[in-house]
């Protein structure tokens, strides 16, 4: 076996931010990369908020930040640490391009930088795109001159790069990985030799550059060039070293691929196969097998049917794969390896908390508890049950438990008399899912609108859920799913029947009830309301601010079920063991039959995990 796992932590944990680059990972130590994911590749999120583009679209290549260009740059080392290679790479502001003199004339000055070029060829490849048609000439690695905006340096950074349509940033760089065919603005001849992957992961490579520009609609979307070619004196010679991805040990499943692919120097895959199974020892039929040699180092590449193509799970789910008939002086003739997808928000380490289910009012109560390898902090939560009724209702905001998760264009609680004619649902006011625009530029579609209760519930026999609603212009391909989560947010379960817009031209002229059983659980659990589109057109707020559109709810409740009220969160050192509860550290004063629990959660990689099951305690005299 050429590829070893590192055992070195990926960071200092405790000290953030991360850096940009010279990370490890253990990849058979599945706590590392939940906190290696929520730590370094995390990191690298909300970089649209970063980009501090300085171009325009009528020929200004313009500059991004300092920030921006980190983001990239940890993100590209991310997924190099996970897969085996150095993460000293850099993502250069300050390298000259290559030259290369079999490149067609006229050359660019040889002291014109990589990530200049690289800008000049991301802002070409969005100002050729004809949304009318949908063809986009600049799409090639050999862009003809006549193009607006072509120039010898733009001509070099494509020739020399990857690029990607209707994505930049580090979510270019996921697209590279992924080898995404799911949409004509990202796939190119090239995903299914995953020759982008291979060159993001190339072993030898030191220096790359970035150039993006982050779009402004679905008609003028973002796009990238990642400049991948390398200099003589950029080459950091490797022993030959076998390079898969997804790699082997434990894998986010969010990283997978249609396209699986292993990749070494000098070697020669030409009478290779591969061999696949599942967790169950079954064989995964292949959907095709490839070989190349175009790009980086030489690769098998193998397609997987859509049952293998997972990018969502709960369990940990694994599949060995052997590949055996290489060759190639000083590659082994077969490399066999597990890959692990796992959920990188689920942590499998025990948060169970031990002792007396009983504690006298005036007395202190000892909880003991094994911290989970490689945590950083921990907390308990002390909380009580409460069988009080509540009510959510939209008339008081600064009274609503509720967590927005709706777009930043319109507001969650809205007065419904400020849409003529609408109407309202019970009072003044009322929770408002609506789409927020028909094409958001990072997910590439359009977004869900969620609100959560802010609740943690215990549901008792026959506990259902009820509110009051009322369809405002919501097309048939809208819909309002209420879900639940037992799992701290981990995975959700559909409560009752979805709730689907019935006309595309009018909305509702009455109010409707909903009423829905919900699960059984021996652990509290979370309530959403998720809004979402099928295929199809939708009202956006965007479109129409002053119209209704979307849904609008209002007095939720639940009926037989109780409330875990939180009292006090204590924080402690990640390698803490016990816990005394008493009035102090509860919160509040203990009182004669009250019913609390205590939950332990975890922090690894500067991310608070769900909580872990509750220890229920009865205060007795």
């Amino acid at each position: 076996m050429l590829v070893g796992v590192p055992s070195a932590k990926a960071w200092l944990p405790g000290t953030y931010p991360v850096a940009t680059r010279g990370f490890s990972v253990d990849r058979n130590n599945r706590n590392d990369v939940l906190a290696f994911w929520h730590a370094v590749y995390k990191a690298s999120e909300g970089y649209e908020a970063r980009i501090k583009w300085t171009g325009n679209y009528t020929g200004n290549n313009g500059t991004t930040s300092a920030a921006f260009v980190g983001d990239v740059e940890r993100r590209l080392n991310f997924f190099r640490a996970l897969s085996g290679v150095n993460t000293n790479s850099k993502v250069s502001t300050n390298s000259p391009l290559v030259i290369d003199l079999k490149d067609p004339l006229p050359l660019p000055i040889g002291s014109t930088l990589k990530s200049t070029a690289a800008q000049s060829a991301a802002l070409m490849l969005v100002r050729n795109y004809d949304p009318g048609t949908g063809k986009n000439p600049a799409m090639t690695h050999n862009p003809p001159s006549n193009l607006i905006g072509w120039s010898p340096m733009a001509w070099n950074a494509v020739a020399k790069g990857n690029f990607a349509f209707g994505a930049y940033g580090p979510g270019a760089i996921l697209e590279y990985m992924k080898e995404e065919q799911s949409s004509s603005l990202t796939s190119s001849s090239a995903n299914n030799l995953v020759g982008h992957r291979r060159w993001n992961l190339h072993p030898e490579a030191t220096v790359y550059a970035t150039g993006d520009q982050p779009g402004k609609s679905a008609y003028v979307p973002p796009t990238n060039v990642l400049y991948v070619s390398q200099s003589p004196l950029e080459i950091l010679p490797q022993e030959p070293a076998f390079v898969a991805y997804p790699a082997p040990g434990f894998f986010p499943v969010d990283l997978n691929s249609r396209f699986w692919s292993l990749s070494c120097k000098g070697a020669d895959f030409t009478k290779a196969t591969v061999q696949m199974k599942d967790s169950a020892g079954k064989a995964v039929a292949l959907v095709a097998t490839r070989r190349d040699s175009s790009y980086g180092d030489p690769a098998i590449i193998w397609e997987l049917p859509t049952s293998a193509q997972i990018r969502t799970v709960y369990n940990d789910t694994a599949f060995d794969v052997s590949v055996t008939g290489v060759s190639g002086p000083g590659v082994p003739d077969s490399y066999s390896y597990k890959v692990t997808l796992i959920n990188p928000n689920r942590l499998l380490s025990s948060q169970a908390i031990t002792g007396a289910a009983s504690l006298s009012a005036k007395k202190t109560g000892s909880y003991t508890f094994v911290p989970p390898a490689g945590a950083e902090g921990l907390q308990v939560v002390a909380a009580k049950k409460s069988a009080v009724a509540w009510k959510e209702t939209a008339e008081v905001a600064k009274d609503v438990k509720v967590i927005d998760g709706t777009g930043a264009n319109y507001p969650l609680i809205v007065k419904t008399a400020a849409y003529a004619g609408f109407g309202a649902v019970v009072g003044k006011c009322a929770f408002q899912l609506t789409f927020p625009t028909s094409y958001d530029l990072l997910v590439r579609g359009i977004p869900d609108q969620t609100f959560e209760l802010d609740r943690d519930i215990l549901v008792k026999s026959g506990g259902k859920l009820g509110f009051k609603f009322r369809r405002g212009f919501m097309t048939k391909a809208s819909t309002l799913v209420v879900e639940a989560s037992a799992t701290g947010g981990v995975s959700w379960v559909t409560v009752g029947k979805p709730i689907v817009g019935v006309s595309d031209t009018k909305y509702d002229l009455k109010v409707s009830t909903f009423s829905a059983a919900l699960p059984a659980s021996t652990e509290p659990i979370r309530i959403r309301f998720r809004y979402y589109a099928s295929a199809g057109a939708v009202y956006t707020h965007e479109a129409a601010p002053k119209s209704p559109t979307g849904i609008f709810i209002d007095d939720i409740q639940v009926l037989k079920c109780d409330t875990l009220e939180t009292k006090k969160v204590t924080t402690l050192a990640g390698n803490a063991k016990s816990f005394t509860l008493n009035a102090t550290t509860a919160g509040a004063k203990l009182v004669n039959k009250e019913q609390w629990s205590l939950r332990l959660r975890t922090k690894l990689g500067n991310n608070w995990f769900p909580a872990g099951p509750s220890k229920a305690i009865t205060i007795t005299p």
